[in-house]
């Protein structure tokens, strides 16, 4: 009998996946020994563990965060107030005349503030913070959604280094609660970038009809340029659709997604029709109005910046953090050509999406007028393009030390590496956001001095820029102007509705309003009219004509707070924190709040 055929040794079953040689990950990609295909699309931390540390750094924010920027004050806080109260200042850009701001933007946190209002106990200063707490809230949850995506999309340390940079930088603890288009333009970016990432394991070349509705909601809700932070991840799509035959499928969902997008596009127009009793497109307004306005109009009348604005702007907001995401893109191709084969924690889509902060970036800084806020929608993508280059070198680094060190002088070697550079951007970040909160808070500060059942007319000279907003005033108490040497357009006052939900202010013309910037003395009140009035006093060598010298017989002190000298501190102490005890590393002044005496008119 001939012998029986020995048999092949059989594998293991189909359904139960081979053993993976444990595989030992970099000292920056937590060292462990676990199969790395795994832990390669494995956040290293949990969302809900992200979502709680963020939450509290954002919250921390909403307590402490300034507001540097008249604009979020007169175009959103005090029509969000109208709104929700029946008075409040009015800017030119809510004239029907022009219409360059949405009354569907601010009627949507005027229904959040209105909200809260409900709640027992609370008045008009916990809607404006409960308002700032919905922001931190929502950026927490956006900044978790766009860590996952990194983690389990482009490689799980991109996403650990991306957490890291957008917690500590001094920009996004601001920017994170501003009540702002641009603010919230980032969020929407933010979750548009998330669901572009998402789509790993659908075909290339297929538009998400979710990638482009969410930047269609911050560009037609909030800021209509922001639109353009979708266009390289569109490009991709479209010519990686090309390239692969699904060109076709690319753009039936394009277009499934415009659709959309103008479907969205209609409901904001016809709210902000109803709201003006005029057909308006507001987005395109604001786009006619900045980009078409003219000669003697548009945004450059309210100033022109030198070209490297940004980059001096964006080094105080996020330091190290800046030349990285500046050198993302070279960084990739450098290493891709220098290695001659795909690395394996790299995927071609790291380059898509540091596209969208250089485009942001050239775009704005093309523009002559430059304000900080313009870069808020673009953070997010700064903190993404710091992390991928960070990465690259940590990358680059690990094969590098090996032929410098072994065993644990390399890992030592290595954690530094990763480990200082970290700590002192988190560091210096952290001096920046002390320095401004504890340099400029005088301005919210002080008007918890303000008797609550006060009355009458508050002043406001030449620290007009800087009213916080009527959030912060009693209800019987109105905002007033007062001359200085501001010669520009003031704001002027709603129609006030103090009953129902009719507010005639939205769509009724004020009186001698003008997008040219031109004074009108018919903003002004007297001196004699104030019961209470703000103003700020610095040292100087000569006085200052716009100071209001109170005589003390006539006017009581209820509050005065040291405020930031900033034309006599050094540049150092004006960049970042300084402790008291180093000599002249901070000069101060008073910012004050005045009661005018009951025996001289006065109600206090």
């Amino acid at each position: 009998m001939a012998p029986r055929p020995r048999q092949k040794p059989r594998g293991p079953p189909a359904t139960i996946p081979a053993p993976t040689a444990p595989t030992r990950i970099s000292v920056s990609d937590k060292m462990v020994d676990q199969p790395a295909t795994r832990l390669q699309f494995q956040p290293i931390f949990s969302a809900t563990i992200v979502f709680s540390v963020i939450l509290v750094l954002r919250l921390l924010s909403t307590a402490f965060s300034t507001i540097p920027d008249c604009d979020e004050v007169f175009n959103y806080w005090e029509p969000t107030h109208y709104l929700s109260h029946g008075y409040g200042l009015q800017t030119w850009e809510y004239s029907p005349v022009y219409a360059i701001r949405s009354w569907a933007y601010v009627g949507l946190h005027s229904i959040l503030s209105r909200g809260l209002r409900f709640l027992p106990q609370l008045d008009k200063i916990h809607e404006f913070y409960g308002l700032r707490a919905l922001f931190a809230v929502l950026c927490a949850y956006c900044e978790t959604k766009l860590y996952t995506a990194l983690s389990a999309n482009i490689n799980r340390r991109v996403g650990l280094l991306y957490l890291v940079a957008s917690m500590s930088s001094s920009g996004m603890f601001h920017a994170a609660t501003s009540f702002l288009p641009s603010t919230f333009a980032m969020y929407t970016t933010m979750l548009g970038l998330a669901a572009f990432m998402n789509r790993r394991c659908k075909p290339l070349g297929a538009v998400s009809v979710a990638d482009l509705v969410w930047f269609a909601l911050g560009g037609f809700l909030g800021w209509p340029f922001s639109l353009a932070m979708c266009v390289p991840l569109v490009a991709e799509d479209l010519l990686v659709g090309a390239v692969s035959g699904l060109g076709r499928q690319a753009v039936v969902r394009l277009i499934k997604g415009g659709v959309a997008a103008l479907l969205l596009l209609g409901i904001i127009v016809a709210v902000d029709t109803m709201a003006y009793t005029r057909f308006e497109i507001v987005p395109l307004n604001i786009v006619l109005y900045n980009v078409f306005g003219g000669d003697e109009k548009g945004p450059d009348l309210y100033g022109t910046e030198p070209w490297w604005f940004y980059l001096a702007n964006l080094t105080l907001n996020f330091n190290l953090l800046l030349p990285l995401a500046l050198i993302a893109a070279p960084a990739l191709v450098l290493y891709y050509l220098g290695r001659g084969d795909p690395a394996p924690g790299f995927t071609p889509r790291m380059f898509t999406i540091t596209m969208p902060f250089y485009l942001w970036f050239f775009i704005f800084t093309a523009q002559p007028h430059k304000e900080e806020r313009f870069m808020f929608v673009a953070y997010p993508a700064l903190c993404i393009n710091a992390a991928i280059a960070y990465h690259v070198i940590l990358t680059a680094w690990g094969g590098l030390s090996n032929h410098f060190t072994k065993g644990r002088s390399q890992e030592l070697l290595n954690w530094t590496i990763l480990v200082l550079p970290i700590t002192i951007t988190a560091l210096i970040s952290l001096s920046r956001s002390l320095a401004i909160v504890t340099a400029y808070s005088a301005p919210i500060d002080i008007y918890s001095a303000l008797p609550a059942n006060a009355t009458g007319n508050l002043c406001l000279g030449k620290e007009w820029y800087r009213f916080p907003s009527s959030y912060f005033l009693p209800d019987n108490v109105r905002a007033k102007f007062i001359k200085s040497a501001f010669d520009g357009l003031l704001p002027g006052e709603f129609p006030e509705a103090l009953s129902g939900w009719k507010r005639p202010g939205t769509w009724m013309i004020p009186e001698r309003m003008n997008d040219l910037n031109i004074g009108d003395s018919s903003k002004y009140t007297t001196f004699g009219s104030c019961d209470y009035l703000i103003e700020s006093y610095f040292e100087r060598d000569q006085p200052s004509r716009e100071d209001y010298h109170l005589d003390p017989k006539e006017w009581d002190e209820l509050r005065c707070d040291g405020f930031l000298d900033a034309a006599k501190t050094p540049t150092l102490g004006r960049v970042l924190w300084m402790p008291k005890w180093v000599p002249n590393a901070r000069k101060w002044g008073k910012y004050c709040l005045f009661a005018k005496k009951k025996e001289n008119g006065g109600l206090s």
